[in-house]
């Protein structure tokens, strides 16, 4: 019998059986659990943990620690943190990373068991931590025995703060314990969409009929612009791995370390005239115009080109910090900023500059302050917003700063504000410091707005007369020659910002980093000799704590 070949029929045969093939992959493919727990993430308008460590470490270097056994429930406590180490800009980075695709990133036991244990292998390591906190706190299903994770996990947070930086993005929703330890860490990343707070929306419901969304809880915009508890804001978790990386290239793997130095380069362009700025404001404010300038023009004169970094940016605006690079050497950089209240200092902004005073000394972070300040705030809101205590937290820590100061007066300092700003040589580490003033400043007790009423007495009223009052005040009291002749601070002309501190930064930076190192041989021998004692030090005088607000 002849056998007929029929092309058609097995072409169709063909393709039926490839089709049949494609389906069995495809449902493969979606049955799969990694593939539903992606769809589900990015459903949410979030990355899964996989993703998130793409971005944020070199390629192809991020090793799993304390990785759960094969054999673990799917929602195993462990499950619920990946845990690891990997390189950012070829430097050792430890990083803990909550999945709230397993039970809302909740915190069991095993959870807080193993993050613990991450903590104390940075700290081992002395390398940064970086945490991303996607957790809806504590797991209720341990009951107190979970609460009783959350204070191991705050106390593990206090030890390592100074020692080892720490940092926190937030890409979810954190509540209770989960909202808490971030803000205990070194500094608050907050993506949009993620909120941080005491509990969650669907608590407040149940509890008192009110109905809040996760963004009026504690959105990224309530912490970074009115709370302060965030001192980063981005739109995505792209913007924040990018940030993240950064951030980190401007502080030391420890304090044991010093940051990385680049190499020192002269700056692009036409310098700023900074003079110029400075008379146009002057003769504008005789006229009563506006007098006002953005004292970033002063910061990016005098730092490298492309380091600045500015830190709580939309927070307390009086003041303005941040990290930035003067002839490659890593520094903090303080300035007041006189298009809000003048440059005068709030509550608020007492406890910004405090806290970043704080983060800039513990991790060898020269602080470079520019000084334009009318005062401090006087108002009933402020007086409740205790600004008293602010600023006198403000008056404590420049004092006790051990690294290498530079402040210089750029145009008002006036009463307590002055010396908040660290505008005299307060400190015994005073060979550290450097304290200079434009010769185009204005140091006084009092402005010529209420100075010459309790110099020469009231004016009557006397349009004339108070006009001819404050020209008096202004050529007696309001020039530099008092606090030149008194070595206050040394003469500075606004065009030499830039390379005195070129000149100083470098040559400070080296005796203090010599100074450090003599200091960690003593504490060896004393750690030797007297354990105890080394032990009191290594929780108190030799770190800085970097306190919330």
């Amino acid at each position: 019998m002849a056998v007929i070949y029929d092309e058609q029929r097995d072409l169709v045969t063909d393709t039926g059986r490839g089709l049949a093939q494609s389906l069995r992959r495809f449902r493969g493919v979606f049955t799969d659990q990694e593939f539903q727990t992606a769809a589900r993430q990015h459903a949410r308008g979030k990355l899964t943990v996989p993703e998130k460590l793409t971005l944020l470490f070199d390629p192809e270097t991020f090793v799993e620690d304390f990785a759960p056994h094969p054999d673990l429930d799917a929602r195993h406590g462990e499950r619920r943190l990946v845990t690891g180490h990997g390189l950012i800009h070829g430097r050792p980075v430890a990083a803990a990373l909550f999945n709230s695709a397993i039970a809302a990133g909740a915190v069991t036991l095993s959870t807080g068991e193993k993050l613990i244990k991450q903590m104390q292998w940075a700290e081992h390591q002395r390398c940064p931590l970086l945490i991303d906190w996607d957790s809806g706190g504590a797991d209720i299903n341990d009951g107190v025995a979970s609460l009783d994770t959350f204070r191991k996990i705050f106390t593990q947070i206090n030890e390592i703060s100074g020692r080892i930086p720490t940092l926190s993005v937030l890409s979810g929703l954190n509540a209770g314990g989960g909202a808490y330890a971030p803000v205990m860490t070194d500094t608050v990343i907050m993506v949009d969409g993620s909120m941080m707070a005491v509990t969650g929306p669907a608590v407040i419901k149940v509890a008192t009929g009110e109905t809040v969304t996760p963004d009026e809880m504690g959105g990224a915009e309530l912490h970074s612009e009115r709370s302060g508890e965030a001192h980063f804001r981005v739109s995505d978790y792209d913007n924040a791995s990018l940030l993240v990386r950064r951030y980190f290239s401007y502080l030391p793997q420890s304090m044991w370390d010093f940051p990385p130095q680049a190499p020192a380069r002269d700056k692009r362009g036409i310098p700023t005239d900074l003079r110029s700025i400075v008379n146009t404001a002057r003769h504008n404010a005789r006229l009563k115009r506006n007098a006002s300038w953005d004292v970033r023009t002063f910061i990016d004169a005098a730092v490298d080109d492309d380091s600045w970094l500015e830190y709580h940016e939309k927070f307390a605006l009086s003041a303005v910090v941040g990290f930035a690079r003067i002839a490659g050497v890593s520094v903090a950089i303080i300035a007041n900023q006189r298009t809000i209240l003048g440059g005068s200092m709030t509550a608020t902004s007492s406890a910004k500059v405090t806290r970043f005073l704080k983060l800039a000394n513990a991790y060898h972070l020269p602080v470079v302050t520019l000084v334009d300040v009318p005062g401090f705030i006087a108002t009933q809101a402020e007086s409740e917003g205790r600004i008293l205590s602010k600023g006198a937290s403000l008056l404590m820590m420049y004092p006790n700063v051990m690294v290498p100061r530079v402040s210089i007066v750029i145009d008002k300092a006036f009463g307590g504000a002055y010396c908040a700003m660290d505008s005299i040589a307060t400190s015994r580490r005073s060979r550290f410091c450097r304290h200079y003033g434009f010769t185009t400043g204005q140091i006084a007790v009092m402005g010529k707005e209420a100075g010459p009423f309790f110099t020469y007495g009231p004016d009557g009223d006397d349009p004339t007369l108070k006009e001819q009052q404050q020209e008096r005040y202004d050529n007696e009291y309001l020039n530099m020659d008092l606090a030149f002749s008194g070595d206050f601070v040394t003469p500075l002309e606004p065009e030499e910002l830039r390379q005195r501190l070129v000149e100083d930064i470098p040559q400070l930076y080296a005796d203090y980093k010599a100074y450090w190192q003599t200091l960690q041989q003593e504490v060896a021998l004393l750690k030797q000799q007297c354990p105890h004692l080394h032990d009191e030090l290594r929780y108190g005088a030799m770190r800085g704590l970097i306190h919330p607000l």
